[in-house]
């Protein structure tokens, strides 16, 4: 047992160097992660060769020629991520199935969106495809970077409709990614997360006596106690707080329960610094910047997701999609709560989507289309929702139609709060208009510019007041950039 915990600390420095570091792990396969008293060959090894057999197996149901790009190679952009992490211990499968060579080139989130940028913009065709986001998928569809994959889905020679099973697909996820008169779909999704989730220590909470938050104000009595306490070393609560565009995720949730908007989309103007925002981002500010962590302004999704799942946290304010790196104790010690009701009982939850597209640029299109059918078939999906082996990083569920229904997920599944509060999250999720701005090309402009100034109010260099005015002038130059048929 406690050479299975030394190989786990291990595989966490070292996750935590990549995401710090930005290392590209292109093409590379793990060779397993614990070891056995007699250094056999681990159960991590033999589950990973029993799963790729069975991705094969069930990709040969498929009534398609899984060998008619033979000899073409692939490079896919791909965010340091469990997913990634994953799927990349599979390459060597998916090779052997379709005799196509493929590559992972892997960057921090935020240095993967701009070199995406980069590429789609100069249209040098360097990705075949990438790991992309429903936050910028919106401009990405805008400026013409990505193939319609359901030219793909319609083409007989690709795909076999009845072994793809969209149906398995929220239709509220494939709509989101979706746009323009012809309905284009942008990237096919694996992921699917609902923000503003609270995660809490269940041991923390009894030892202090702290009833599970049932709205904002005991939520934030709960951080207070945690944090104030002899009791415990850990802090009270934290979250996504850096200034980049995609940690205003949660604090998201807490805005649009809190009855505030962003943008007039009939004026085309800011209004996130209404009474309601400014309340909203009071509350978010002095969450994590009294009882959180005190470098909580460079948490990204990693370093709040990593900090509770390493027992550092009392609470966290996320999303429980997001535990593929945590430990078994851990795991087994939180409880989920679905987003809290903001002061006249809203409750609304900020969407993420993680999917595969494929660039306009590429010229081996079939080739990467086979790839997304291949990476997230039902089977991929499920071993991607699922912790399998010791060490497993998990990321899925997108293809909720299939997965909650089937024997490995009662055997290996996540408890039954997680299951409530991720179904529970993904119901709140708005779609006129979104929680956030997807639906516009400006989108990631304007949640840049949230971003900004939400750190600024966490980390006490600006009020909430101050903050959101500071915002208000350039998000209504993004705004009025706005081409009328996106509202």
């Amino acid at each position: 047992m406690a050479s299975h915990n030394i190989c786990l600390r291990r595989r966490r420095i070292l996750q935590s160097a990549v995401a710090a570091g930005g290392i590209s792990l292109a093409g590379c396969t793990s060779g397993g992660g614990g070891e056995s008293s007699g250094g056999d060959i681990t159960g991590e090894q033999q589950a990973i060769e029993e799963w790729g057999q069975r991705l094969n197996e069930h990709a040969r149901e498929a009534d398609i020629d899984w060998r008619q790009f033979e000899g073409q190679s692939l490079m896919f952009g791909m965010n340091v991520h469990p997913f990634t992490e994953l799927m990349k211990n599979f390459i060597p499968y998916f090779q052997e199935l379709t005799g196509i060579n493929i590559q992972f080139s892997e960057f921090p989130e935020d240095q993967l969106w701009q070199r995406l940028v980069l590429d789609l913009e100069g249209e040098t065709g360097l990705f075949d495809g990438f790991m992309g986001g429903l936050w910028p998928s919106s401009q990405y569809h805008a400026n013409g970077w990505t193939q319609n994959l359901n030219e793909f889905i319609n083409d007989p020679d690709l795909t076999d409709q009845n072994w793809l099973s969209m149906g398995d697909f929220p239709q509220g996820v494939l709509d989101s990614l979706s746009y323009g008169e012809d309905n284009a779909l942008t990237a096919l999704p694996f992921g699917i997360e609902a923000y503003g989730i609270t995660g809490y220590d269940q041991p923390t909470l009894e030892q202090l006596g702290i009833d599970p938050p049932t709205d904002f104000p005991s939520l934030r009595d709960a951080a207070k106690t945690i944090h104030e306490s002899d009791e415990t070393d850990r802090v009270g609560i934290a979250s996504r707080a850096s200034a980049t565009a995609l940690s205003t995720a949660n604090f998201a949730t807490m805005f649009r329960s809190y009855d505030a908007d962003w943008i007039d989309r009939t004026s085309k103007e800011a209004v996130l610094n209404s009474p309601e925002g400014i309340a909203a981002l009071e509350l978010f500010a002095e969450l994590m910047g009294d009882y959180g962590p005190q470098d909580i302004g460079s948490f990204d999704w990693y370093r709040a997701n990593t900090a509770m799942g390493a027992g550092d946290l009392g609470m966290v304010y996320h999303t429980p999609v997001a535990i593929g790196v945590w430990e078994e104790e851990q795991l087994d010690r939180t409880e989920w709560i679905p987003p809290l009701p903001g002061p006249n009982g809203s409750q609304v939850a900020a969407p993420w989507v993680w999917g595969l597209g494929i660039s306009n640029y590429t010229e081996n299109a079939g080739a990467a289309w086979l790839f997304l059918q291949w990476a997230i078939s039902q089977e991929a999906n499920l071993l991607q929702s699922i912790k399998a082996w010791d060490g497993h990083p998990t990321y899925g569920w997108a293809r909720e139609g299939y997965i909650f229904d089937t024997p490995e997920w009662n055997e290996f599944g996540l408890s039954d709060s997680w299951v409530q509060a991720h179904r529970q999250g993904l119901e709140m999720i708005p779609s006129d208009p979104p929680a956030v701005p997807v639906d516009v090309p400006m989108n990631m402009d304007i949640m840049s510019e949230v971003a900004v100034q939400m750190n600024a109010a966490v980390t006490g260099q600006k009020s909430a007041a101050q903050a959101l005015n500071d915002a208000a002038p350039r998000i209504t130059e993004h705004a009025k950039r706005i081409p009328s048929s996106y509202l």
